[in-house]
């Protein structure tokens, strides 16, 4: 499934609707890793090898499109040839999806002895979605003091939790992943905001 959603946007968004093969051989190198992965154990190492992979794919690919020698730029000129486009995009969409799944393994270690209790299904994960969301607007933005006062806010609000130790290890679970998502959010809108002055 995956392997077709990427092999498809990227026959869409090349522009190059009558060359076909390279987008078969997106399909056939994600597929391939994918299958691979299916087979390792759910490791921190196998995520990023998996990651890498991925990358490096989709790198093949585009490289293709340049020896290839294709002299006419694709329906989709104003696409290609805005950064600005790319940069807000990609840092959207970085910190939106991958960024949470990242989140995920780097707090997986505590994560079966902070769940005491149990909430809405999948809140904290839209919870962190909007939060990254909202970080990396303001660093676009330079409403840094903005950042300051979510960081106090989400600290109030387990506060409690931490003080009287009804839920502790949960409480600091929830700020340690916090704290990544907003380091990670911002720092993600930092680099964009450097590509975006080169």
């Amino acid at each position: 499934m995956n392997a077709g959603v990427v092999a498809a946007l990227s026959w869409l968004f090349s522009g190059y609707f009558h060359i076909w093969y390279i987008p078969l051989l997106i399909f056939v190198m994600h597929a391939a890793t994918d299958i691979l992965k299916t087979y390792r154990p759910d490791t921190n190492r196998v995520f990023i090898t998996d990651q890498v992979l991925h990358l490096l794919a989709t790198g093949f690919a585009a490289w293709l499109y340049f020896i290839n020698g294709i002299p006419e730029i694709s329906c989709c000129e104003w696409l290609f040839l805005s950064k600005e486009i790319w940069v807000y995009t990609f840092a959207y969409l970085i910190i939106l999806w991958p960024m949470g799944i990242v989140i995920a393994k780097m707090t997986r270690q505590w994560q079966q002895e902070a769940q005491q209790e149990t909430g809405l299904r999948d809140a904290g994960k839209y919870i962190g979605m909007l939060e990254r969301l909202l970080i990396l607007t303001f660093v676009f933005l330079n409403q840094f003091s903005a950042i300051g006062f979510l960081v106090a806010a989400k600290s109030i609000l387990r506060f409690g939790d931490i003080k009287e130790g009804s839920n502790r290890k949960g409480a600091e679970y929830i700020l340690i992943g916090t704290m990544i998502s907003f380091a990670a959010a911002i720092f993600t809108g930092i680099v964009a905001k450097w590509l975006l002055n080169q």
